[in-house]
């Protein structure tokens, strides 16, 4: 097999690529000691993930923290913090028994009154609670290790909420919720039960996290993000290194063991590289998206005009500016990838139409007098930047004006962000597969772009009711088809990140337990 071959099939199996390096499976006895180098492609804002949906954060967050449970991988919602729960028959009232001994990296037992504080913070202020939260009628804790949520009506996606840590409710010291309030949780009071606990952030270079020595694992088998993990090393070191070559000449030389999103046009450097294997974060893959400001100014309700926009685009140099060869992306109209129970192709006619004159013909009847739209991109999202260059080019071929805007990423997520005053239209950015469409970000009122119509009010409610899946599939068709109708954003396709990993880093890491995904982690792995 060819050395593209394999990557092609690493993600079914990331043993086949590395015969004779030495990689171990999952489970087989590991290493203690070391420290674990990691390259991000950005600094996080915060690591109060409660607060946060950036990947950036959840790659050294999800080491310190967890939640009442925790996707396997198979995108299952499974217990962490919680040993069990039920439901009551009416699907109103879960109650969630906490599992015993679990200690906070402070030394503190996690007990009902920090999960009591942890979700009602969440749920005050979290960035994905809304759609569970407006249905809880009472939260309480009948003892130390019992806590129980009343709904007003059944919530079918319930345990998907509380699994999913961006922007989801990841469970802290109630002291450590007190102190923070609505504010993000300083870096210093950051803690959690995970395997590893904050030490060190030295802005603009690295983040440190050593093993939690008294860490309190689940007793089922490792799988995804759920199950055992083991802190084989002994620290864990994130750094921010924004530049791509800088990257990879850091995992070239050693210096790094991990680097995340590798630009694909530089794969041609490392194919032949045995100390490194390349990785495809295809479990599932990235949504590059174009996010439209659904809330205020020129597009927010003027559907006609967007479908303008939609007619105006081909996504073929889209997709091939953002990600080069074709190994890396694919055309694809569905909000959730093929192979996603979820996927469908309802509303998708509309995907990728090419069309200028349909599209001028629709900006003629949206009313369109040449206003400026305010275009925004980070430029060190190249992919996303790269994207922006090629979607300005097509519009301005069909007779929009656009106003690129770009900025560096910090400035870029406060701007996209500014609910009280957005100043943009339209703004790249990606996201990744939720386990469940109540959690697609777009879905969400709360989420930039601020998509809120009342037909998806009505349809966002009746989709968390339904419990049956035929009947939700259903409905999520009914929402794709008015996805294509009000466009409160635009996908251009599927995409695979590309990271790459030192040869050296043991642990099955790509088995079906340990798929390779954009949110990569470092538990169960040594050297």
């Amino acid at each position: 097999m060819s050395r593209k071959g394999i990557v092609y099939t690493v993600f079914a199996l990331v043993l086949a690529l590395v015969v004779g390096t030495g990689m171990m499976a999952l489970g087989e006895a590991g290493t203690y000691g070391g420290t674990l180098r990691c390259a991000l492609a950005s600094e996080p804002g915060t690591l109060d993930m409660q607060m946060t949906t950036g990947v950036a954060a959840s790659i050294p967050a999800r080491h310190i923290l967890e939640g009442l449970f925790a996707f396997d991988a198979t995108y299952t919602p499974q217990p962490m913090l919680a040993e069990s729960w039920e439901l009551s028959k009416d699907g109103t009232v879960a109650t969630f028994h906490l599992r015993h001994g679990v200690l906070f990296q402070n030394g503190q037992e996690m007990t009902s009154a920090d999960v009591l504080a942890s979700l009602d913070r969440w749920g005050k202020y979290g960035l994905t609670s809304k759609a569970l939260w407006s249905h809880v009628v009472k939260l309480s804790a009948p003892d130390a290790y019992t806590v129980v949520m009343q709904l007003d009506q059944p919530f079918a996606p319930m345990t998907t909420y509380l699994a999913n840590i961006y922007g989801g409710p990841s469970i802290y010291p109630k002291a450590v919720v007190d102190k923070a309030g609505n504010q993000p949780i300083a870096p210093k009071d950051l803690i959690g039960t995970g395997p590893y606990k904050f030490v060190e952030w030295k802005s603009g270079d690295y983040m440190l996290l050593e093993r939690f020595d008294k860490y309190v694992p689940v007793s089922t088998p490792a799988s995804g993000f759920a199950g055992d993990k083991v802190a084989y090393f002994d620290k864990l070191q994130f750094f921010f290194v924004a530049d791509n070559n800088a990257r990879l000449v850091g995992i070239k030389s050693g210096t790094y063991d991990y680097v995340v999103n590798i630009p694909s046009d530089l794969y041609s450097t490392i194919k032949d590289n045995k100390s490194i294997i390349p990785i495809l974060t295809n479990h599932p893959p990235i949504y590059p998206i174009m996010l439209i400001n659904n809330k205020t100014g020129l597009l927010a309700t003027n559907y006609t005009l967007k479908q303008a926009i939609l007619a105006a685009l081909d996504m073929t140099p889209i997709m091939q500016a953002g990600y080069g060869d074709k190994m890396f992306w694919r055309l694809d109209g569905s909000y959730f990838a093929s192979g996603i129970r979820w996927y469908t192709k309802t509303g998708t006619q509309l995907y990728n139409q090419n069309d200028p004159t349909k599209a001028k013909q629709l900006m003629k009847e949206a009313g369109y007098n040449g206003e400026p739209i305010n275009m925004i991109v980070a430029q060190d999202m190249t992919a996303q930047y790269n994207q922006a260059l090629v979607v300005k080019y097509q519009l301005e071929q069909v007779g929009f004006k656009v106003d690129l805007q770009v900025y560096d990423k910090a400035t870029f997520f406060a701007r996209r962000n500014d609910v009280k005053n957005p100043q943009w239209q339209l703004a790249f950015s990606f996201y990744s597969t939720t386990p469940d469409p109540s959690l697609v970000l777009m879905l969400n009122p709360n989420y930039a772009g601020w998509w809120n119509s009342p037909k998806i009010q009505t349809l966002r409610n009746e989709l968390n009711q339904i419990t049956d899946f035929k009947a939700r599939y259903a409905k999520w068709e009914e929402i794709m088809t008015l996805w294509y109708q009000q466009i409160p954003a635009i996908k251009f396709g599927d995409a695979y990140q590309l990271h790459l990993m030192r040869s050296d880093i043991l642990g099955g890491y790509g088995t079906e337990a340990r798929p390779p995904m954009v949110s990569p982690y470092f538990w169960n792995s040594w050297k």
